[in-house]
Formats: structure tokens, C-alpha cells, sequence
């Protein structure tokens, strides 16, 4: 009985320690976005033309030497600009295309950037928001070498994956003026917790799980990196302006995570809880026709128009 009792004990201690590894291995792999995926359908890519937008489609070198696909949506006397970025797997990032013709209409400049590990990026790592702020910061150093940027508002705006890197972005990066977060996760080993959660794992073991990940996805990324998580950036936002939106259904990435953002914020922090199931946040998931959604919009342009309104009077 004995014997019996510790190989069950030493069995559970290898699944735990194997878990994150196979979780991490897989989500790190590289998303070149063929065809529509059943599991992943949003991964068709789109052309700037489908939306009648003049781009420059260029790369840029990060500092650590990897480059990254930018598509900066071209638009006369901007008001500000906005860096648009995208989760994990899906949606590719030009589907915010869609949101660059809305901006470009209300007066904004916009670069769409697939980070590292995605689509025409190098990288063959998806780095869960790690080293992306070193591709937003290459972006950032582009916007400000450009004279026709002088004096504007800089705007980092992601989704899912891509909220956890505009947060790290804004903690890390002072020339940012604005950051939209939407379903962004507080760390990825919060996302693995509450998985386990969901599927009634006792809360002790779910607690075990979390701290293994954090310790591989520290071995995994480096000792450097080990504090661009973010529930520490979101400490290093200062007074600047920043708006965190999550939905109160969302399987992904459980609204949990936005509370546990809000606690470490300032208090100049906005948010929004939609009532929805959405992830993406935007209704019906579709962001080719996200003006559609007036809800999202009429929220989304007012805290670009406040930040923009904070630029000019400092």
C-alpha cells in the first residue's frame, strides 16, 4: 500500500512538472497563418486595398536583432497614431485593417505590427509577451524618427496576447502616450490557474501549477525578462493614460485577470466590463466591420480623443 501510495505521489509530481512544458512548447510555436483553421478561423490575411488605405509596408530590426512586419497606414496631419497588435494564434494582425480605416476617417495615423513568431516576422518563437516589447519598441523608434509624427500622441492598442504586450510596452516605454488593453491576461501562468480552475483542479494543486510555469517560463525566456509580466508593468504606467476592457464570459482569458491588473494600476486607470462571451471584445467577433459596433467605438474613440487632448496641453 505503501509503494502504491508513493509511486501515485511521484506520478503527480511529473505531471506537474510536465504540464507547463507541453503547454509552453505548444504556444510558442510559430503562426505562419495558412488557410482558415477550424480551431484558429481567424487567419485570413488581408490586403490594404480591400479597405482603400495607402500603406508602407516595410521591415523593422528589433534591438536584439529580429525583424518585424509593420504596416503603417499612411494619413495626412494626424492627430496621433496607433500601434495595433493581435493575440497567440488568431486573428492575423490585419485584420485590424479595419480599425485603421475607422481611425484614418476620425483623423489618426496607424501601424499594424506582427510581432516576432508571426506571419511574415522572423523569430521562430512566439515569446507570450516577453521580448514583443522589443518589436513595439522598434516601431516606437520608428514613429519618433519620422518629422511628420512630430508632437503627436503614440497609442499601443493588442488583444489577448497582444494586450499583454501593449501593457509591458507602456511600462517599459515612456513615449507612449495611451495604452488599450483588451482580454489581456495578468501572466501567463494566471491564464494556466485559472484553466485549471475551470476544470474544478483543487485550488492548492492549481497554485503548484502556477508557480512550476512561472519558474520554466523563466527558464525558458531568461532571467532578463523574468519581470515583463503584465501585473509588474502595469505598475510603471505613472500618470499617463491607459484603458483596460475584458468581458465578463470570456473562456479565454477570464475577466479575473483585469481585476488583478486593476489593483496594481493607478487609480487614473479606466475599464470596461462588457457583458458579453466575446474574447475579442468587439461584437460578433468582426472586426472588418467594427464600426458597426458603436458601443466599442464611441468608448474606444473618446479615450484616444482624451489622450490627444493630454498631448496638446503638455
Amino acid at each position: 500500500m505503501k509503494n502504491i501510495f508513493i509511486g501515485v505521489l511521484v506520478l503527480s509530481i511529473i505531471v506537474l512538472l510536465i504540464i507547463p512544458i507541453i503547454i509552453i512548447s505548444q504556444v510558442k510555436q510559430k503562426v505562419t497563418y495558412e488557410g482558415n483553421l477550424s480551431e484558429h478561423p481567424l487567419q485570413h490575411i488581408y490586403d490594404p486595398n480591400d479597405f482603400d488605405l495607402d500603406v508602407n509596408e516595410m521591415k523593422l530590426t528589433t534591438d536584439d536583432g529580429v525583424k518585424v512586419w509593420v504596416s503603417e497606414v499612411l494619413t495626412p496631419n494626424p492627430k496621433g497614431i496607433i500601434i495595433y497588435l493581435t493575440g497567440i494564434r488568431q486573428p492575423s494582425v490585419t485584420y485590424f485593417y479595419g480599425h485603421s480605416k475607422w481611425m484614418k476617417d476620425k483623423g489618426y495615423a496607424s501601424i499594424l505590427l506582427e510581432v516576432r513568431g508571426h506571419g511574415n516576422s522572423g523569430g521562430n518563437d512566439i515569446c507570450l509577451g516577453y521580448k514583443e516589447v522589443l518589436d513595439v519598441k522598434a516601431v516606437v523608434d520608428y514613429i519618433k524618427g519620422q518629422k511628420k509624427y512630430d508632437n503627436i500622441p503614440i497609442i499601443v492598442q493588442g488583444v489577448s496576447m497582444g494586450g499583454a504586450v501593449a501593457i509591458n510596452s507602456f511600462g517599459s516605454l515612456k513615449d507612449i502616450d495611451g495604452l488599450i488593453a483588451m482580454s489581456a491576461y495578468s501572466s501567463f501562468e494566471d491564464v494556466v490557474y485559472d484553466t485549471m480552475i475551470g476544470y474544478n483542479i483543487p485550488a492548492f494543486i492549481c497554485q503548484i501549477e502556477r508557480s512550476i510555469t512561472n519558474f520554466y517560463l523563466t527558464l525558458v525566456f531568461g532571467e532578463k525578462f523574468k519581470d515583463m509580466r503584465p501585473i509588474n508593468q502595469i505598475e510603471n504606467i505613472d500618470d499617463r493614460s491607459a484603458f483596460l476592457i475584458a468581458c465578463t464570459s470570456d473562456s479565454e482569458v477570464q475577466a479575473e485577470n483585469m481585476q488583478r491588473l486593476l489593483k496594481k494600476a493607478s487609480s487614473k486607470c479606466e475599464w470596461w466590463l462588457r457583458d458579453s462571451r466575446e474574447h475579442f471584445i468587439i461584437k460578433d467577433c468582426d472586426f472588418i466591420n467594427m464600426e458597426q459596433d458603436k458601443e466599442y467605438c464611441d468608448k474606444i474613440l473618446k479615450f484616444i480623443s482624451t489622450v490627444t487632448k493630454d498631448k496638446v496641453k503638455n
